[in-house]
């Protein structure tokens, strides 16, 4: 029976992500395909799966061609300006257009490594990310060079706290944003292969 249920165990470690990934990417597809219906139940002739995904893919294309050029730029810089003075809409565009912009920005500036810092106090360790230098004024208030590092929390990294930290205050860890990230998630239980029994480099010594 212990083996039974450690090959059960198995089997289930290795389909639940592939099911739960295949479920969600269903969904998704699902719940904007549906966008349209409306317009297939009025003319049915335009009635047939992923018609409604295609349309959203094309607009959202269209959208962003739209806006690449110089006409582009001005009509949709005209609508931010307005919706940017309507008091309760100005909030939730500022706030989904700075998270996108973080998120889907082609830059890549948003982690730029990952680090070790002392938090909640001096005997603990956390994982963060430098996103880039403090503010200058910042730095002159405090007196040290600082830097700006994101402390993502567990087992969700889109939320966290934000520290501006000594630069001379951080461990510097050898991996990638993405096998840190899986640390964070897995609340530790994910190691990144490079930590096992590697050095970490320490105010920019070996």
């Amino acid at each position: 029976m212990k083996y039974l249920r450690n090959r059960f165990i198995a089997g289930l470690l290795i389909l639940l992500p592939s099911v739960v990934t295949g479920w969600v990417l269903w969904k998704i597809f699902n719940s904007v395909d549906n966008i349209l219906k409306p317009i297939q139940q009025r003319y049915p002739v335009v009635d047939f799966p992923g018609v409604g995904f295609v349309v959203v893919v094309l607009l959202i294309l269209l959208t962003g061609v739209f806006a690449g050029n110089f006409i582009g730029r001005r009509v949709i810089g005209a609508g931010e300006q307005v919706l940017a003075r309507v008091p309760v809409v100005r909030r939730i565009y500022t706030a989904v257009k700075e998270i996108s912009e973080v998120f889907l920005s082609e830059r890549k500036l948003v982690f730029r490594e990952v680090v070790m810092v002392r938090y909640p106090h001096r005997d603990s360790w956390v994982l963060g990310f430098v996103t880039q230098p403090a503010a200058p004024r910042l730095s002159e208030l405090v007196g040290r060079n600082l830097l700006n590092v994101f402390i993502p929390t567990t087992p969700n990294p889109t939320s966290g706290f934000l520290l501006f930290v000594p630069a001379d205050d951080v461990i510097r860890v050898p991996i990638s944003i993405e096998e840190a990230l899986k640390a964070v998630v897995s609340g530790g239980a994910y190691t990144p292969p490079r930590l096992t029994g590697a050095a970490v480099a320490r105010d920019g010594q070996a």
